[in-house]
């Protein structure tokens, strides 16, 4: 299984943390996380190699140009290295057929096989999830602000088919798009322009599963009809997903999944 990573140094604990609880729930994966960066330490990147290799995995990293979004739109919670996945079907070797990417501020706990198992249809290449629990009205101001008739996918977890990918990511087209974002009123930047030039390629998955939004969970049981309980989490999702500014590392990030993730934190 090959996972996809793109961050500073600013999050090498919580990717330190997305890795522990994937290693420890995916025992017998043969794992690879490839990181895409523009300019990590060398002395970081050496830990993380290590890192990766006392639990058993692999790590590669591509360090790219910080010329390619110069014009992006950036602040100290988007870095420029989040646009970076967009462009990973170009980026990473052709040698790779498919890659899960995972943002740092998530947790496995359990199986990712039939995640990385799922068949794309013709026509798509990214499997991610919309976060609906939040309501249809956002959905709905989503859809008029971008223009799309699809669900708005949240891009904290892609499924990507690399192979199909390549075919249709054009990385002129994508630099240029997200350049000129500087002067567009785009919410979350990298998510806005990802839903705009590949909502249509993406494949819908279950958020419940595959994209856990940590902060919604009396949203998730109501809409349930109780049935998503903690119990049910602890059995079925495979990844939680703590969006937000309120981040489980931080004092004031507390919510019903924070000792779940300390206890990986601290393992």
């Amino acid at each position: 299984m090959d996972i996809l990573v793109t961050f500073d140094e600013n999050y090498i604990p919580p990717f330190k943390t997305m890795l522990k609880s994937l290693m420890i729930n995916n025992p017998k994966q043969n794992t690879t996380f490839w990181l895409i960066h523009d300019g990590i330490k060398e002395t970081q990147l050496q830990n993380l190699i290590d890192f990766c290799l006392s639990y058993g995995a692999k790590f590669e990293h591509i360090c790219i140009s910080k010329n390619y979004f110069d014009d992006a739109k950036i602040t100290k919670r988007y870095p420029q290295s989040m646009y970076y996945r967009l462009l990973a079907p170009l980026i990473l070797p052709e040698t790779l057929n498919k890659i899960l990417y995972l943002d740092p501020d998530i947790l496995i706990i359990n199986k990712l096989d039939s995640l990385w198992k799922t068949e794309f249809p013709e026509g798509k290449f990214y499997a991610a999830a919309s976060h609906a629990i939040v309501g249809n009205i956002t959905s709905s101001i989503n859809k008029i602000r971008l223009d799309t008739d699809h669900s708005y996918f949240n891009t904290g977890v892609i499924l990507m088919n690399l192979t199909k990918a390549r075919k249709i990511v054009d990385a002129d087209e994508i630099i240029k798009t997200v350049n000129k974002s500087r002067d567009i009123e785009l919410i979350l930047p990298d998510q806005d322009i990802f839903n705009t030039m590949y909502g249509k390629y993406t494949l819908e998955i279950p958020d419940e599963l595959y994209n856990y939004d940590a902060r919604f969970y009396p949203a998730y049981l109501l809409n349930s009809a109780n049935k998503h309980d903690l119990d049910w989490i602890i059995s079925n999702t495979c990844i939680l997903h703590f969006c937000g500014k309120k981040k489980p590392w931080l004092s004031q990030g507390y919510n019903i999944f924070t000792s779940l993730y300390k206890y990986f934190m601290y393992k």
